[in-house]
């Protein structure tokens, strides 16, 4: 159970990051693309730090995501290596 719970919660994870990766940001009605494309002609002054916050934003969200899952991964097969052993 709780493999699925880790495994589950990873996956979530990870689709929130691309969720955020792919959602554009806006500054001041201005839109400057998103972490994938940013928007071209944009004024780097302006979109930078934004959209540098929110690529971080979706690194650890995929960090902690594949994270979660080989762990949830790594649990299952510690589960099943102790149940042939003992049998």
């Amino acid at each position: 159970m709780l493999s699925k719970v880790l495994g589950a919660v990873g996956v979530v994870l990870l689709i929130a990051g691309v969720v955020f990766a792919v959602r554009p940001v806006t500054i001041d009605g201005r839109d400057c693309g998103s972490v994938f494309q940013p928007d071209k002609g944009i004024t780097p002054m302006q979109c930078d730090p934004r959209l540098e916050s929110r690529g971080d934003v979706v690194v650890g969200l995929g960090t902690g995501g594949v994270a979660l899952m080989l762990t949830g991964f790594a649990v299952a097969a510690v589960r099943d290596r102790r149940t042939r052993v003992a049998s």
